[in-house]
Formats: C-alpha cells, sequence, structure tokens
C-alpha cells in the first residue's frame, strides 16, 4: 500500500507541473497580446524546455522574437514549426509578414498564397498579401487584395488604411479620401488615417481641411516628424508662412536629420526673404545628402530672389550637373539665361524639356516670350497658344507680360488674348 501511494504522488506531481506548464503557455499568449513581447519570450521558452515540438509554442516564440528585432531566431523557428505542421495556414502567414518585413517579398508572396490554400477564409492574409504586392509595384493587385480582405471583414481598418495610402501613391487622391474616410468611422482617432486623409485632400488642393486632419493627428501624437511635416506643406500652400515654418521646426527638432524638412524650411525662409539664414540650411542638407539636387536648386531660388544671376546660374547648373533630368531645374536655368539675356542658349534649355515631354507649358509660354523678343511674331504666337491650351491662364499673363511689348500691337497677337492693355487688368 506503501508503495502504490508513492506512485500516485509521482503522477499527482507530473500532473501539476504540466498545469504549470500550460498556464505558462497560456500568459505567454496573453503578454504578447498586449505588447509585452520580452515577457511573452521568457514565458513560452520556459515552456519550450519541456516541450520542444509544441508547434503553438514555437509560433509564439517566433512571433516574439520577430517583434523584438531578433529576426534570426524567429526565422529559425518559424522553420522548425512548419517542419513539424506543414499545413499550419498561420505559420505560414506570420512567416510571410516577417519575410515581408524584411524585404524578401517574393518569398513572402510564396508563404502568404500557401497561407491562403490552407485557410481562404482568413482576412489578414489578403492584407499582408496586399502589402506585399504593393511592395513589388504590383500596385493594382494588391488593390484587389485589400478589397478581398474588406469583403471578408468590412470592419478592417488596416485594409481600409494600406488600400488609402496605396490610393494616394498612385495619386487617386479622390478614392484614397474614401477609403481613409471608411477607416476613420470604425477608429476615428487612428493617426495614420488621420494623416493619410490630409495628405489625400492636400493633393485635392483643399489644404485648410488637410490642416485640420493633420493637426488632430499631432494631437494624439506629437512625435511623429511627418504629421508635422505634412501639415507645414499644407501651411505654406496657404500661404501661412510663420505656422508652415513652426511646422517644419518641430519635424526638426524631432529629427535633425529629416531632409525634406530641411528643403522645406529653405523653401519658407527664401519667401520671407530671410536670405542669410537660407544658406546655412542648405548647407546642412548637403551634409545630409551631398548628391541631392535639392539644395543647389533652392539656392539658385534664394539668388534669383536676390537678383544674383550668375550666381544663380552657377547653382542651377550645379544642380543639373547631380539630376540632368530635373525639367524644372532646367526650366529655371532657361528663364535665368533670358534675365541675362542670353536669349540662343535659353532657348536651348526650353527646346530640351520639350524634348523631353510635351505638357510643360511654361516652356511653351517661355519660348514665346523669347520670339517676341526677337520680333518673331508668328513663332511667338504658335508657342503662346500651345502653352495657353494647356493652361489658359498664360493668356492673360501675356496681355500684360513686357517680353510682349515688341509685339504687342500685331493683329495675330492680340487675337489671341485680346487687346486688354495693364490699366484695364488692373496689372501694372
Amino acid at each position: 500500500m506503501h508503495d502504490e501511494f508513492e506512485d500516485y504522488d509521482e503522477y499527482e506531481d507530473l500532473d501539476h507541473l504540466d498545469q504549470e506548464d500550460e498556464e505558462k503557455l497560456e500568459l505567454a499568449q496573453m503578454a504578447l497580446d498586449r505588447g509585452e513581447d520580452e515577457t511573452a519570450l521568457d514565458l513560452v521558452e520556459e515552456y519550450l524546455e519541456n516541450h520542444p515540438l509544441d508547434v503553438e509554442a514555437l509560433n509564439i516564440c517566433a512571433v516574439a522574437a520577430s517583434n523584438l528585432e531578433d529576426e534570426a531566431k524567429a526565422l529559425a523557428l518559424y522553420q522548425k514549426a512548419l517542419r513539424l505542421d506543414p499545413r499550419n495556414g498561420a505559420l505560414y502567414h506570420n512567416y510571410g509578414v516577417l519575410l515581408d518585413r524584411l524585404g524578401r517579398h517574393e518569398e513572402a508572396l510564396k508563404k502568404l498564397h500557401r497561407s491562403l490554400e490552407l485557410q481562404p477564409d482568413f482576412p489578414e492574409v489578403y492584407v499582408n498579401l496586399g502589402n506585399a504586392l504593393d511592395e513589388l509595384g504590383r500596385t493594382d493587385e494588391a488593390l484587389a487584395m485589400y478589397d478581398e480582405a474588406l469583403k471578408r471583414m468590412p470592419e478592417a481598418t488596416d485594409a481600409c488604411f494600406n488600400k488609402g495610402y496605396a490610393l494616394n501613391r498612385l495619386g487617386r487622391f479622390t478614392e484614397a479620401a474614401e477609403s481613409f474616410r471608411m477607416a476613420l468611422e470604425m477608429d476615428p482617432n487612428d493617426t495614420a488615417c488621420l494623416n493619410g486623409l490630409g495628405y489625400a485632400l492636400g493633393s485635392l488642393g483643399d489644404d485648410r481641411q488637410a490642416v485640420e486632419y493633420y493637426t488632430r493627428a499631432i494631437a494624439r501624437d506629437r512625435k511623429n516628424t511627418n504629421y508635422f511635416y505634412n501639415r507645414g506643406v499644407s501651411r505654406l500652400r496657404l500661404g501661412e508662412l510663420e505656422n508652415a515654418l513652426g511646422d517644419f521646426e518641430k519635424a526638426l527638432d524631432l529629427d535633425p536629420g529629416f531632409f525634406d524638412a530641411l528643403i522645406e524650411k529653405a523653401n519658407v525662409l527664401i519667401d520671407m526673404e530671410r536670405f542669410t539664414e537660407v544658406h546655412g540650411i542648405l548647407d546642412r542638407a548637403e551634409e545630409i545628402d551631398p548628391d541631392s539636387s535639392d539644395p543647389p536648386f533652392y539656392r539658385a531660388v534664394a539668388f534669383e530672389r536676390q537678383a544674383l544671376r550668375e550666381e544663380a546660374l552657377k547653382a542651377l547648373e550645379e544642380s543639373l550637373r547631380r539630376d540632368p533630368d530635373a525639367i524644372h531645374t532646367l526650366n529655371n536655368k532657361g528663364s535665368v539665361l533670358m534675365e541675362l539675356g542670353r536669349l540662343d542658349e535659353a532657348m536651348n534649355c526650353f527646346d530640351a524639356i520639350l524634348e523631353r515631354t510635351d505638357v510643360y507649358p511654361l516652356a511653351y509660354y517661355n519660348r514665346a516670350c523669347i520670339y517676341a523678343r526677337l520680333g518673331r511674331t508668328a513663332e511667338a504666337v504658335r508657342a503662346l497658344t500651345r502653352a495657353g491650351r494647356l493652361e489658359p491662364h498664360f493668356f492673360e499673363d501675356a496681355a500684360t507680360d513686357p517680353d510682349f511689348d515688341g509685339i504687342r500691337s500685331k493683329p495675330s497677337f492680340q487675337r489671341l488674348v485680346g487687346a486688354r492693355t495693364p490699366q484695364e487688368t488692373g496689372r501694372i
């Protein structure tokens, strides 16, 4: 009887140990769900000491390791788990998400497609398939995946956000705004969606409302540099220079190496005619990205505003050396050459632009200005016609532009722009 009682105690101890282990696994999952990755990892690793082949535990361990940026460990764990359970759709999904994050998008697609084969009604798979496809530049396919996710789970905020983000990048801003609004109906305080909607609205020309959404995002997350930067861009377009400058400076306080914020700060300072500060800002930008064509371009803009044309020309030539295909830089070079009276060289700049694209109306307009200054009325009228067909305001501009004074009385010019004078239009 005594021996039998000892055996019973031994089984009772084993049951107690199993129960403790199961509790550890449950606690590990709960910690993971709360975002306490280190706690989850510690608990699940203790569990795996006694249960090294438990696939659920291996998956939890891999997710926690991945969240803690120990990607090598996570990859090894997913591979081991899939050898034990090769038909586990959740494992393929999580493995694919990690591969996508590591930039291994083609491999990620294979794992995610396999996950979809095993669990076709799992909405998260469609979302992450969309993400991988989008990273590969297959954005139309990505949008179809996000739509599939939303069919299965209409309340999937991630699918709405990612769809809106992709549409923003495609320039389909009206659709993007609709997608972000859907997401915000589900979660009105989602800062990324507030920012995305602001970007879409700003791109649609509604910068006033865009500022409101950026401000709401900033109220909930004052550490995100992009929110301040984007609000600054909209405020700059609205002509709110002091406010825009404040936003770019806040972004730079958070990230002193934020190149685009430095460039836009310089842009604001140029508009404010604080030229002595501009070059210091652009020096900082050059230190961050010595190969960028932007710092010399904006130096040229500052020099032009100060009527320092030779200095502007040198800066534009440096900008073009760094980016020979920059059409806006080539146009500015042509404008400076016009101001210097070097009309043949200026014309070469505008001709070079039109060899690359026939939908750059400013190049046609500037060619018309040169022809007018040379007294070549027919060519001036032809070039101005092309510019005005693309952007009708050029007809009004020509009516008061002194470059056209030499042909202003010509019937063909008057038929095109009318016989208005500067006084009649209120412009001198």
